[in-house]
């Protein structure tokens, strides 16, 4: 049997290689070039690994600094700025930045805040949790373990409790 394949003239696809091959070699150093530049400076994708579900309205402050480390660590920004909008901005702007990530959480203390008066409808949550891979975050993480104190409020006995602040517990 008789070998049917056309012969390939390879002659005709050399000036063509050598048209697209050097500008072709040119970007990939620059988005390489680029890339690196972003990286060093802290700059990240920050793709959201999973999607964290909302706490119920029933559920604990516990429960929602708990749902919010989480959001954070799978980069699921809507949650993150569910649970605490007042920091919708700051979310939205650190899309691109390097977050870290936070582990071993631990709930120290969970009490009602009187700091605000005996009617005060604040809550705090302490909690000590390490830091990873912090760089060009929020000066106030510091790598390693942190204690920090979320304060939360429930705007009415039906509405569920939501993260106004944290800070250096």
């Amino acid at each position: 049997m008789a070998d049917r394949r056309l012969p390939v003239d390879t002659a005709d696809r050399s000036p063509a290689v050598r048209r697209w091959l050097p500008p072709a070699a040119i970007l990939i150093a620059v988005i390489m070039i680029c890339t690196s530049g972003a990286w060093a400076f802290g700059y990240r994708l920050n793709l959201q690994t999973a999607s964290v579900g909302v706490p119920a309205p029933s559920a604990s402050p516990d429960d929602v600094v708990r749902a919010y480390v989480a959001a954070y660590n799978h980069r699921d920004f809507d949650t993150m700025n569910a649970l605490y909008p007042s920091q919708r901005r700051f979310h939205n702007a650190n899309r691109h930045r390097a977050l870290g990530t936070m582990s071993h959480l631990k709930i120290i203390d969970s009490h009602h805040d009187t700091t605000y008066g005996q009617h005060s409808r604040y809550w705090a949550v302490d909690v000590a949790l390490d830091y990873t891979h912090i760089r060009g975050a929020d000066i106030g993480y510091q790598p390693g373990t942190n204690g920090w104190t979320y304060e939360l409020q429930q705007v009415g006995p039906d509405h569920a409790w939501r993260i106004v602040d944290h800070g250096v517990g």
